[in-house]
């Protein structure tokens, strides 16, 4: 049986995630790249909409479709709504950062693919994802309610949008407030009006931070979120 994330099944994630670290570090390392608004894909209660804004100035809107996540995440002040991740409610290049953290892991593969085909439409520049990395090695997750795939998420999205340039990747760990994932940072230039400016901004990035290079854990075992 497929789990129902906007069900009882999403509110009982809800509820094991009220609470997890501070991940604003993490999103520090984007600030060069002049990123002014950005989507969550899958934002539930907002913890990393929270820490993208206390990285740096940005507008960040979230989505996620679990109402009591919605709830929450509103209570708290931010800009949520409900929204399908395979069928996003948004017009095409309206976000500078278009991401997700943890979902697209639980995506079959129609559904994967037609996310990573909504995320790069509403981006007009960079999308980011943050995931457990495998070989399509599917894990139990949370007994016969669902399961989770670890994929070359990086590779897929990059066999399906070839144009697209990996600007980042590397691995986040529990100092940074994940669980072992993978991230990768993709740019597409025939979504942007400067191209020249994006080559710009990520040869100094390049050069000030050697990006590209590991920043947390090795990717390691599923953990129980």
């Amino acid at each position: 049986m497929a789990a129902d994330w906007g069900g009882e099944f999403g509110d009982d994630y809800v509820d094991r995630n009220l609470y997890i670290k501070d991940r604003s570090e993490f999103f520090e390392r984007f600030e060069p790249y002049g990123i002014k608004n950005a989507l969550e894909v899958g934002c539930n209660i907002g913890s990393n909409m929270v820490a993208l804004k206390k990285a740096f100035d940005v507008q960040v809107t979230g989505v996620d479709i679990n109402a009591k996540a919605l709830e929450i995440a509103d209570a708290a002040g931010l800009y949520v709504l409900y929204d399908d991740a395979t069928d996003l409610d948004f017009p095409s290049n309206e976000y500078n950062l278009v991401f997700t953290v943890g979902v697209l892991i639980h995506l079959n593969t129609p559904e994967l693919i037609r996310a990573m085909q909504e995320m790069h439409r509403v981006s007009n520049g960079f999308v980011l994802f943050a995931e457990y990395y495998g070989d399509d090695i599917e894990v139990p997750y949370r007994g016969e309610r669902g399961a989770l795939i670890k994929r070359d998420y990086g590779g897929i999205y990059q066999a399906l949008f070839p144009g697209a340039i990996q600007v980042e990747t590397g691995t986040a760990g529990d100092d940074l407030g994940f669980d072992d994932v993978t991230y990768w940072m993709f740019y597409d230039v025939s979504n942007s009006a400067s191209k020249d400016g994006f080559y710009q901004t990520a040869r100094e990035s390049i050069d000030g931070s050697q990006r590209g290079e590991p920043i947390g854990s090795l990717v390691g075992a599923v953990g129980s979120s």
